[in-house]
């Protein structure tokens, strides 16, 4: 766009660049809040003896797709650049258990590392959520049973109460019943992801009508297309493939062996019966969430009628009550084993925590006994922790409000540059943030200025030494040298 200049001549305007959309500029009020609540958290976990490490936000794709498989691949900002499939991570415990197992298998177990960096998902914008995050987190490496399990619940309670959110509440569960379930049933990995987004939709509204979706139950297209189907040559489909830009490189099969399972998964069909009584499961067990006191025993009693191994119970009923003889009337706990996120990622215990009056999630977690050895350890390594966003946390503490250290200053220089840095300086020492207006100006338009941008306090030299004026009133107060905050604010 071309725009005239005051002199006459032409000038040429560019159009604004806009940010992406999903992600945010973090502007100073904010950026020195996030800094001072992950300063808090730090010092949270370190009197824990969790150390920090950081890993790198670009990785091999194939690091976040080998166990959570396609139930991430939507999310993930993936790209090929000069042959290599890359990633910008979506999380960060795949990266710290790679680099357990790239750097840290002959250490000493248990292993106790921490996080804190930005992630990349590509989700829905939408409040509290955007598609860059700065996540913060803990993972126990190596321990198992009762105490690491609560020790991460725990952990992460600690970490939320440090940030100014008091009374939290724990929604927890335990994929061993559901697994035991559906393992049961023998059917494949398509029925089985229905299922679980049955649940979740069950435990966000449990009077939704579920429907049997018929490409579980008969042919699709109806019985007459079936042969028609069947009987395309498998090489044809491949090309096709190809030509619609479909990208079989990178994948752990073969074409053919893609294709030939798009057959089976196509022919393979259910008893409508056994799909029916599937769906009463879960709608019971979706239905039993409340507090220990109140669904334990007909959970245990719905597990039995089942034949399901309730073991998973008896190792959340000795986390509810260690937590209840360590943080008793610190925290409410709520038992939900409709939980069905990360059925492929998780193995054991999970959770989720809320604020005190709801809302969104803060933070969630759980044990994952097999990633480290799918991620190429050489044995088995018991594994277990915890994540959140620090954005999400700020929303709900308010901290944004709350969370500025130190009262503001602004330095009017006058004729003495020289005298008006020391006395900035001065003013650091004191505990004040402090800054010299560089713009030659008068003091009154130095003033406004200052009371425009949110300073507390407006400094000028005199003759008898140092003169402040409190912005929020305009009280005036001189002192022979650089006063601290509460001698100018009080």
């Amino acid at each position: 766009m071309i725009l005239p200049a005051d002199d006459g001549s032409s000038i040429y305007s560019a159009r604004p660049i806009d940010r992406v959309r999903g992600v945010y500029d973090r502007l100073a009020a904010e950026h020195r809040a996030t800094e001072t609540l992950k300063s808090s958290l730090v010092q949270a976990v370190e009197t824990h003896d969790y150390g920090f490490i950081e890993t790198p936000v670009v990785e091999h794709t194939e690091l976040f797709m080998r166990k959570s498989g396609g139930d991430r691949l939507a999310q993930i900002y993936a790209f090929n650049h000069r042959g290599r499939d890359l990633a910008l991570r979506p999380e960060h415990t795949a990266s710290i258990v790679r680099t357990f197992v790239e750097n840290l298998q002959a250490e000493p177990l248990p292993l106790r590392l921490a996080y804190c960096g930005p992630v990349f998902r590509y989700e829905k914008p939408q409040a509290g959520r955007a598609r860059q995050f700065t996540e913060f987190g803990c993972e126990l490496i190596g321990a198992g049973g009762l105490l690491a399990d609560t020790e991460i619940i725990r952990l992460a309670l600690h970490t939320l109460r440090a940030s100014g959110i008091e009374r939290p509440h724990i929604v927890l569960g335990h994929i061993g019943v559901v697994a035991g379930f559906l393992s049961g049933l023998k059917i494949d990995q398509r029925a089985q992801d229905w299922l679980i987004w049955t649940m979740e939709r069950l435990r966000d509204n449990r009077s939704v009508e579920i429907e049997l979706p018929d490409y579980l139950v008969t042919p699709p297209n109806g019985p007459e297309r079936a042969e028609e189907l069947d009987s395309l040559d498998h090489g044809a489909v491949i090309a096709l493939l190809r030509q619609s830009g479909f990208q079989f490189e990178g994948e752990s099969r073969t074409p053919e062996e893609i294709v030939n399972g798009l057959f089976e998964q196509r022919q393979r069909r259910y008893d409508a019966g056994l799909m029916q009584d599937a769906i009463q499961f879960v709608q019971e067990l979706t239905g039993l969430a409340g507090p220990p006191q109140e669904v334990l025993i007909p959970l245990r009693q719905l597990v039995t009628s089942r034949h399901i191994d309730p073991t998973p119970l008896d190792e959340l009923e000795r986390v509810i009550e260690l937590l209840d003889a360590i943080d008793h009337e610190q925290v409410t706990v709520t038992i939900d084993l409709g939980m069905g996120r990360g059925l492929r990622y998780y193995t054991g215990m999970l959770f989720e925590i809320y604020g005190p009056g709801g809302g969104p999630q803060l933070c969630g977690g759980g044990r994952y006994d097999d990633l480290a050895q799918v991620l190429g350890a050489r044995k088995p390594v018991e594994a277990c922790g915890f994540s959140l966003g620090l954005e999400r946390i700020l929303t709900a503490a308010n901290a944004c409000d709350v969370n500025v250290p130190q009262h503001r200053a602004l330095v009017w220089p006058g004729d003495a540059n020289a005298a008006a840095v020391q006395i900035a300086r001065d003013l650091r020492d004191h505990g004040w943030i402090a800054a010299v207006d560089p713009r030659p100006r008068a003091a009154a338009a130095s003033r406004r200025s200052a009371h425009r941008q949110g300073y507390d306090a407006f400094v000028q030299l005199t003759p008898e030494g140092v003169e402040t004026v409190r912005l929020i009133d305009g009280a005036t107060k001189s002192f022979p040298e650089a006063p601290a905050p509460e001698m100018v604010m009080s």
